[in-house]
């Protein structure tokens, strides 16, 4: 607009100075008079625009700085085995909707137990009380025979290795984000854990290989590859214990099996937690826990769930018939 207004002024200013009707030196004067009047306006806009982002960027900083400190009540640093027993745990982010309903179950160290259950019945819940991430209000967890209130919380997420459905990556290269998570990890390591996540040969197939930079939030990733990435991450700081909190939606079944063939195979064997709502995710895991309103409504192997009636049976037949569906489409 600053331009085409310079322009209007321009082409009326040369016909009054070839007219006669003013002097060369005025319309020289003018036009850098125009300058000095046009250009600070156009910049005050800039600067009431981004006045208004630095109020909100200080509004969410402020947020941050407001909440209060994570207190850190443990003091015991065990070495963690993965043995977990959960005991009539209840909890709720509110005084008035209860989210887990006197959860009990036990999971022995290195056994994959899969959890299944609609949306809202409480699977992310459990394993981010798990992390600490939230206290539960009542009942008993327990690490090896330990409680987790008396666990140091930085040691114990140091032990519990969790991936989420929507993983985040930073605008760097595919190796800096894997090792990430253990910086003193050499480059064997690196292409250990991401063999582990099926995703090696994936980075190799790249003209720039482990180097090649994925942009913010790994923007030049699948969601598949970053989910895999997000899984290398974790892999190479050897947990004793895993969660994958939906993180396998994104891969497909041929690479699902992939990866949880390569953890059964770890030297460490790790007590693994997968949340899924994919079956063919769920069938390979050693039990089934079925969540539905905060609580355990079946528990056992594929094998046992699909002959009992039940959520897991319906969800079972609904996606063996869209499955068949698609064979013959």
């Amino acid at each position: 607009m600053c331009m085409f207004q310079m322009g209007i002024v321009l082409v009326g200013g040369v016909y009054f100075a070839a007219t006669g009707r003013i002097s060369l030196g005025t319309l020289v004067v003018f036009i850098t008079y125009e300058g000095f009047l046009l250009w600070p306006i156009r910049q005050m806009g800039r600067i009431l625009s981004d006045m208004g982002k630095t109020q909100v960027s200080l509004g969410r900083i402020g947020e941050i700085l407001k909440e209060d400190l994570e207190e850190n009540d443990g003091k015991l640093k065990p070495e963690i085995k993965g043995n977990i027993e959960f005991e009539d745990v209840y909890f709720s982010y509110d005084d008035n909707k209860p989210v887990l309903n006197g959860i009990s179950f036990r999971i022995k160290a290195g056994e994959t137990v899969a959890i299944l259950g609609p949306t809202g019945s409480g699977k992310s819940t459990l394993v981010q009380l798990l992390a600490r991430l939230y206290d539960y209000s009542k009942g008993s967890i327990r690490i090896d025979g330990i409680e987790i209130t008396d666990i140091d919380k930085k040691w114990l997420r140091r032990q519990v290795g969790l991936i989420l459905q929507e993983p985040f990556l930073f605008a760097r290269s595919i190796k800096e984000n894997i090792k990430l998570a253990n910086m003193e990890a050499d480059d064997s390591k690196v292409y250990e854990a991401a063999n582990m996540a099926a995703i090696h040969d994936v980075i190799t197939s790249f003209d720039q290989g482990y180097d090649t930079l994925v942009g913010e939030r790994g923007v030049s990733l699948s969601g598949g590859q970053k989910q895999r990435v997000a899984i290398a991450r974790t892999l190479i700081r050897d947990c004793p214990i895993l969660i994958f909190d939906d993180s396998l939606s994104a891969v497909d079944t041929e690479t699902d099996a992939a990866i949880q063939k390569e953890l059964r195979e770890r030297k460490d064997n790790a007590t693994t937690i997968i949340i899924s709502h994919r079956i063919t995710t769920l069938a390979r895991a050693d039990r089934i826990l079925v969540l539905d309103k905060g609580r355990i409504v079946q528990s056992g192997s594929h094998e046992e769930l699909i002959r009992q009636p039940g959520l897991y049976r319906r969800i079972w037949n609904i996606q063996s018939s869209l499955e068949r569906d698609l064979e013959y489409m």
